[in-house]
Formats: structure tokens, C-alpha cells, sequence
């Protein structure tokens, strides 16, 4: 028996070694998608952090204080006045237009401000729809005012002769454990890739077992094996995939330790284990979902949907602490989160190895539970003939003909309907709800006071008032607070340094330290402006320090709140419009090509490409109509130029989901090949790091994809209010988009299909 057990398990090893070295789109799905996926998505972010995001400034003042902001900004690394409107009118105008994330209104008489604490605050307004690269702006132009005023107020007071006299600033020194540049690619990367490559993961493992479902006879003399011989089919056969996948995780650590120089502060062979274990749970669950369904198709839909949600729900961008009951569950039910929590630990934090073990108790459970179940289904089951694939008429001719082909089609073959229509539904319930919280809440903090004088429990107790922050515990052992953040106990620690308050009177050095993981970033932004706005209200009810920050008025436009929610799901909503259409559209060229439909003439062209539209333009109004109105989106902007572009959005998606079908061959290609891509996409928009500190070369590679352009206009005119005039580029862009992908698409299936034929 043993003898049997490992010859046969030799046998289908070399099998699916075999099958992967002769297939053409798993060899694709294995090698090229994840070298796609690895190579843009740290191109992207490169950079690290945003550098000279483009400013404007308005200057009423004409004064040095104007000239002391404008040789600041200068010298600033994190933005560039690129450019000085005469009034506030303008520089609004190129906010809506995207030339500029933030500008400055110094109004008349603010250079005197310094000295009669008078109204006339400088005006910093910023994007807070695009609220990553906003906020930046926003802090780049803070600092260059605030040291303004200071460098204005030490000229003044040298003048006087008491420089240095009285009351000071505190010192606030931000500290971010693993990732002192608060780079954009440390944090997101090491998300980023374990989600994309365990979507890869699973498409793979469904597609090798569902072949046996899909194909009769192969499936017919495969389930009349042993239920033990077919666990050893499948643990074989999943084998390769497993390993591959792995492989790629580990050359992805390999190069952020020795290429990006970014070390691992616990323990790595712990890491290399929670990434076998998530590559092995991904396998596992890839296994339940085609034992269940024995489609493909489905499984593949089910996976993604499952797979996708990994990240939005992984409490690696907006904490989960206050979230509903539903987004707090499916967080806690995605097997990602709890690996996420253990890369953190052992790479970011240094965790001891005893906190991490929960997390792989639970991982653990993730792959017995669902081999289990699949265990089970493989004994119960037997074999049953697959329902016949839907088959399109082929009769079709006109254009009129084709639309009605092409919408019955979409409407009668059940894969296609649920990709372009319940999809979209699914997804406007689903996504959302892990935003819902908008901001984060009440995050625990630990508090070290070691002045432990009137002012420092003053300031605790602000601290306990701010939205952002719980303070948990109060401490003078800074190592034992320490060890509480290393091991996720507390979001930060916060430090008031001995005789802070002495310091303050005395004009001497008082200092503040926050103490913040790096692994969220988002977090450590939240609490940063919050530990901030508490500082200045305690020095200022206290009279101990000057009104240098209380000389700034900060607005952020279009999203006045900053809530997550508003900033990140409008801009998903129009990625997920641009992929399911994609995906159906595809889904349907690849389908006429299984069944020999690959001669087609230029009315049938364009009466597939106008049903395909009429099914996009349906899918973009129910969105910006009825999800933006249920979700309380912004959706302010003229009527007729959102229908205006809605129209060429459509056309260019549809033209594409064209193109990329005719290189198909079967209705599970588009599934199988593209899902992973979304995520890449979204993050080409420049949803959450800037374009324009992207390498070129990604940028125009990523063009190609509608969304690259019309994330930008869906919100230059849904959030910002732009006109015509500041979206006549979007347009002209869209339209040539439309045209080329149009015409691709004809090529490939009508004219190349006809000189061939």
C-alpha cells in the first residue's frame, strides 16, 4: 500500500509538472503575471514618499513674511510652487484642474500677525479627496509657515535683545518603528504583494483540480478512485503551485532585506513559515471552493471575491477597531489578517515569538478546516455530467442583430450576467463596509510621563478627549511601554521628556516623542495630527508657548471630514466598473472563440462592442446614480458632463474587454489571467501615491487602462466641481483611448481574422 501511495503520488506530481511545463496560460499565470506584478508594484513606489507635490500660492501680503514662506517652499523636498495665481478664484481652478494638491492665501496684514495675534491667518486648503498626497501637501506648506513665523519671531526678538528668552516650542519628535521615512513602500508593498500573489496562488490550484470536473472522461475515471488516493491526487498536484508561489514570496522578502536594505527585527524563520502556511491555507481554501462548486468559473469568481477583499479588510489601512460588526467579522474571517499581524510582528515590530502564536494557531485552522470539508465532499460526491456550456446563436448578422445577440447572450450565460451585473451589486455592498468608520477612532496609546508635573496630566487628560486616541495606560518605564507596541498591545507610545514644563517657562528644550509602528501608516497620521492638536491646546490654555500653529487655517476641500470611506471608494467604485466589464466582455469574445466563432464582419463588430457598451453605461449610472447616492459619495458635478463621460469611459472599456478577448481562448481565461491585475491598477491611478513621482515608464505602460485617466475625472467633476474647461484634457485623452482601443479590437477580429480566413 505504501509502495502504491508513493508511486502514485510520483506519478501525479510529475503529471502536473508536466502539464504546467505544456500550458500555455498557466505558464503565463505562473511565471509572467507574478514578474508583472512584482516589477510594477515597487516601481511604483519607488520613490518612497511624495516629493514635490505641486503647490500655488496667493499672496495678498506682498511682505517678508510672504518671501521667508516662498524661500521655505523652495527649499522644501516634499512640495514645489509651480505656481503664484492672483487671486484665490485661480488657484481654485487649478485645483479642479489637478495641477495643484494645496495652495496658501497670505491675506493683508499677516506679517503683523506675529505680534497682535489678529485675524489674519494664512489660509493653507488642500485636496482631501486625494487625501494621501493632500495631507502631504498640507504638511509640507504647514512647515514652511510655521518656520516663517518662527524665523520672524527670532528676528524680533534678537532685535529686542532677549533672544531666546521665555517660552519655546515643543519639540515633537515623531519615531516610527521600521519605517522612519514613513515610506509609501515599505508600508504598502509588503500588503500589497502576499494578497496579489495568493490570488495567482488560488487561480492556479482551481484551474489544475477543476480541469478534472470540467472534462468528462478525465473526471469520470478520477472519481472512481479511493477517497484516499484522490487526497493524494490533489495534494500532489497542488504541490507545484504551492511551491512556486512560495518561491516568489521569498524572493520578494529577499529583496526588500538585501536589495532595499530594510531589516527583519524578529525572527525571519518564523516570517518564512507564515508564508508557507499562507501559501498552503491559500491552496487549501482554493480546494474547498472547486470540491464545492466543481466549476471553474464559479470557483474562480468565489476566490476572487474572497481573495480580493484580503487587503481592503486586512486592518492595514484604516483600522478596524471601530468598525461594524460585519467588517470587524469578515476581517477576523480572512486568513490574510492574521498573517498580516504575524509580518508585522516579526518584521516591523521585533514581536516576541509568543504573541505570534495565536496567529499561526489560527492559520493552522485555515487549512485542516477546509481540507476537511473537501476531504468529505470528494467521499460524498459522485460524478455528475457538467450542465452544457451556454452556446451562442452564430447566426447573427446587422448591427441591430448583434446587439440583441450580444445582450441575450450576456443575459442567458450565467458566468457573464454575475461578472457585469451581480457583481456590481455585490460589490457596492460588500466594499464599503470596511470604511464605514470613516476615521480612526479611540486607537490605545501608552503614556511614559516622566515630568509628572501639573502640565503633563494636563495634557494626558486632552489626549484621553481627542477623537483619535484611548489612553490606555500611564507609565514612567519607557521599556515596558515600548514592549507593549512591539508585541500590538498599543497603537503608540507617547513620551513627555523630564521637566517639560521647566523647559517650557524656562524657553529651554521640552520634548515630546511618539513612538508609532510603521506597518500603518495611515494609523501613525492620525495619531501624529492628534498628539500635535492635544500639545497645542494644553501649551496654549496654559499660556506657556507662542501662537505660531494658531496663525494657519487649514481646509480641506472636497472631503472636509477626511474620512476614508469617502476618500477610497469612489475612486474603487470606477476600478471596479472598468474590471467587471472587462471581465464579461472578454468572458464573451473568449466564449465565441471556444465554439469557432472567430470570423466575425464589421456590423457584428459593432453591434457586440454597442451591446457591450449599453451593459458598461448601465453598470457606470447605477453606480454614480444609485451607490453614490446610497453611500452619500460626492456627486456634485454637471449632469450632462458625467453622462458625457460616462459615454467615452464605456466605449473605452468595452473596446478593451474586445481586445483582450480575441487573444482568449476559453471563458475562463479572463478569470483566471487578470485578477490579480485590479489592485495594480488601482494603485497606477494614483489613488495613494502620486503619479508624478512614479517612474515614467509605469505610467505609460499603465495609460493604456481607462481608469488611468478617468479616476481623475470622475473626480475633478463629481468631488471638485470641475467644468469643461478643466476636464477638456480628460476628454480629449478618453476620446483617444476609445478610438485606439476600437480600432485594435476590429483588427483583431475583424480584419486579421479575415485576411487570415
Amino acid at each position: 500500500m505504501t509502495n502504491n501511495t508513493a508511486s502514485g503520488f510520483s506519478a501525479s506530481l510529475t503529471d502536473e509538472i508536466n502539464f504546467i511545463c505544456h500550458d500555455r496560460y498557466m505558464k503565463i499565470l505562473l511565471f509572467i503575471v507574478p514578474v508583472f506584478l512584482l516589477t510594477f508594484v515597487c516601481a511604483m513606489f519607488s520613490s518612497g514618499v511624495p516629493e514635490k507635490i505641486p503647490v500655488a500660492l496667493v499672496d495678498y501680503d506682498h511682505s517678508s513674511l510672504s518671501r521667508e514662506i516662498i524661500r521655505n517652499i523652495d527649499a522644501s523636498k516634499s512640495i514645489e510652487l509651480t505656481e503664484i495665481p492672483e487671486n484665490v478664484a485661480q488657484a481654485q481652478r487649478l485645483m479642479k484642474s489637478m495641477k495643484i494638491y494645496a495652495f496658501i492665501e497670505i491675506p493683508r496684514g499677516a506679517s503683523g500677525s506675529a505680534i497682535r495675534q489678529d485675524d489674519n491667518k494664512v489660509i493653507i486648503r488642500y485636496n482631501g479627496q486625494f487625501r494621501s498626497t493632500g495631507n502631504a501637501a498640507f504638511i509640507g506648506l504647514q512647515a514652511a509657515v510655521n518656520d516663517a513665523f518662527s524665523s520672524l519671531n527670532n528676528r524680533k526678538s534678537l532685535g529686542a535683545g532677549h533672544k531666546g528668552a521665555g517660552s519655546s516650542v515643543p519639540n515633537i519628535q515623531v519615531v516610527s518603528i521600521s519605517n522612519p521615512q514613513n515610506s509609501y513602500e515599505r508600508f504598502l508593498t509588503p500588503i500589497a504583494i502576499p494578497v496579489l500573489l495568493s490570488i495567482v496562488l488560488s487561480s492556479a490550484v482551481i484551474c489544475a483540480i477543476g480541469r478534472f470536473f470540467e472534462e468528462g472522461k478525465l473526471c469520470a475515471g478520477w472519481m472512481k478512485k479511493s477517497r484516499i488516493c484522490l487526497s493524494i491526487q490533489i495534494v500532489s498536484r497542488c504541490l507545484p503551485y504551492i511551491t512556486i508561489i512560495f518561491l516568489w514570496n521569498l524572493l520578494f522578502n529577499v529583496w526588500q532585506t538585501a536589495g532595499r536594505g530594510w531589516p527583519i527585527l524578529g525572527n525571519s524563520w518564523l516570517l518564512i513559515l507564515a508564508i508557507f502556511m499562507l501559501c498552503l491555507l491559500t491552496a487549501s481554501v482554493a480546494i474547498m471552493f472547486i470540491s464545492i462548486t466543481r466549476n471553474i468559473l464559479t470557483a474562480l469568481s468565489i476566490s476572487t471575491v474572497y481573495t480580493s477583499a484580503a487587503l481592503t479588510y486586512s486592518d492595514g489601512t484604516l483600522s478596524i477597531l471601530n468598525a461594524n460588526g460585519w467588517a470587524k467579522f469578515w476581517s477576523n474571517f480572512q486568513p490574510f489578517t492574521h498573517y498580516y499581524r504575524i509580518q508585522l510582528e516579526q518584521v516591523n515590530l521585533g514581536s516576541d515569538i509568543t504573541t505570534s502564536l495565536y496567529q499561526f494557531g489560527i492559520l493552522s485552522l485555515y487549512i485542516i478546516i477546509p481540507l476537511t470539508v473537501s476531504f468529505m465532499l470528494l467521499g460524498k460526491h459522485k460524478y455528475k455530467q457538467q450542465p452544457a456550456t451556454f452556446q451562442e446563436n452564430v447566426k447573427f448578422d446587422g448591427i441591430k442583430q448583434s446587439v440583441i445577440s450580444t445582450l441575450t447572450s450576456i443575459k442567458k450565460s450565467q458566468p457573464i450576467f454575475s461578472t457585469a451585473i451581480m457583481s456590481l451589486i455585490l460589490y457596492s455592498i460588500f466594499y464599503p463596509s470596511a470604511y464605514k468608520a470613516q476615521i480612526n477612532l479611540k486607537l490605545p496609546v501608552a503614556v511614559v510621563d516622566f515630568d509628572q508635573s501639573s502640565l503633563s496630566r494636563n495634557l494626558i487628560d486632552n489626549l484621553q478627549t481627542t477623537r483619535e486616541i484611548d489612553v490606555t495606560r500611564v507609565d514612567s518605564s519607557l521599556s515596558e511601554a515600548l514592549n507593549l507596541l512591539r508585541n500590538r498591545k498599543v497603537s503608540a507610545v507617547i513620551t513627555i521628556d523630564n521637566d517639560f514644563k521647566n523647559n517650557l517657562i524656562r524657553g529651554g528644550d521640552a520634548g515630546i516623542d511618539v513612538h508609532l509602528s510603521g506597518g500603518y501608516m495611515a494609523v501613525a497620521a492620525d495619531l501624529r495630527a492628534a498628539v500635535i492638536n492635544a500639545i497645542s491646546a494644553t501649551t496654549d490654555v496654559n499660556r506657556l508657548t507662542p501662537k505660531t500653529t494658531d496663525h494657519i487655517i487649514s481646509l480641506p476641500l472636497y472631503n472636509p471630514t477626511l474620512g476614508y470611506e469617502s476618500f477610497i471608494m469612489p475612486l474603487v467604485f470606477i476600478i471596479i466598473l472598468q474590471q467587471t466589464l472587462i471581465f464579461a466582455g472578454s468572458m464573451l469574445i473568449a466564449l465565441r472563440n471556444s465554439v469557432g466563432l472567430t470570423n466575425i464582419n464589421v456590423s457584428q463588430f459593432i453591434g457586440t462592442f454597442l451591446g457591450l457598451f449599453i451593459v458598461g453605461f448601465s453598470g457606470a449610472i447605477f453606480v454614480f446614480g444609485w451607490v453614490y447616492y446610497l453611500q452619500g459619495y460626492p456627486n456634485e458635478g454637471n449632469m450632462f458632463l458625467q453622462l458625457w463621460l460616462i459615454v467615452l469611459f464605456s466605449a473605452a472599456v468595452s473596446s478593451m474587454s474586445m481586445l483582450i478577448g480575441s487573444f482568449l481562448d476559453n471563458i475562463n481565461r479572463p478569470m483566471q489571467i487578470l485578477s490579480a491585475t485590479s489592485m495594480v491598477i488601482f494603485y497606477a491611478s494614483g489613488a495613494s501615491f502620486p503619479t508624478f513621482n512614479m517612474p515614467g515608464w509605469v505610467v505609460k505602460t499603465m495609460e493604456i487602462f481607462p481608469s488611468s485617466t478617468m479616476i481623475s475625472g470622475f473626480t475633478m467633476l463629481n468631488s471638485q466641481g470641475a467644468g469643461i474647461y478643466e476636464l477638456m484634457p480628460v476628454i480629449i485623452k478618453i476620446s483617444l483611448l476609445a478610438i485606439i482601443l476600437f480600432l485594435l479590437a476590429m483588427y483583431r477580429l475583424v480584419w486579421r481574422k479575415s485576411k487570415a480566413a
